[in-house]
């Protein structure tokens, strides 16, 4: 008897338990210049969203927003990791919190020979002692 409730348990437990988070869609655009339209809304757990723009100069622009507890250090684990990940420096660094702490804006240059593959790999890095994000890409941003 003991042996099928355990069984039940058990089954019970891995059908509830292994549902995969759905996606939530944001309405809304980040520009370079730093103002949100749209709903772009706070989430629980961590999250980010990341833009790139090349420049003239032969760097990379990154614009982050950045949200839950992945960043509560003003984004030096994350500087840390993107200077390991990318293997390049890092120039005009920035960050802000805003919404009391809810939320961060980070903005930096790297050199162009730098994928955008290390940001999104110096991101997970940051994020994964509070709960990694999965399947960040930098897009291309526009003006």
């Amino acid at each position: 008897m003991k042996v099928i409730t355990l069984a039940s348990i058990i089954l019970l437990s891995t059908s509830l338990g292994t549902s995969s988070p759905t996606p939530e869609a944001v309405n809304g655009t980040l520009s370079l210049n730093g103002t949100h339209s749209g709903d772009l809304t706070k989430r629980d757990g961590n999250g980010a969203e990341c833009k790139r723009r090349p420049d003239s100069s032969g760097l990379n622009y990154y614009k982050l927003t950045t949200w839950g507890p992945w960043v509560d250090d003003w984004g030096q684990g994350f500087l840390d990791n993107i200077r390991g990940e990318c293997k390049a420096n890092v120039y005009n660094w920035y960050f802000q919190y805003y919404e009391n702490g809810a939320k961060g804006d980070c903005s930096f240059e790297i050199t162009a020979q730098a994928a955008p593959w290390c940001v999104e790999n110096a991101v997970w890095d940051a994020s994964n002692p509070t709960g990694a994000i999965w399947g960040l890409t930098c897009v291309n941003a526009k003006e």
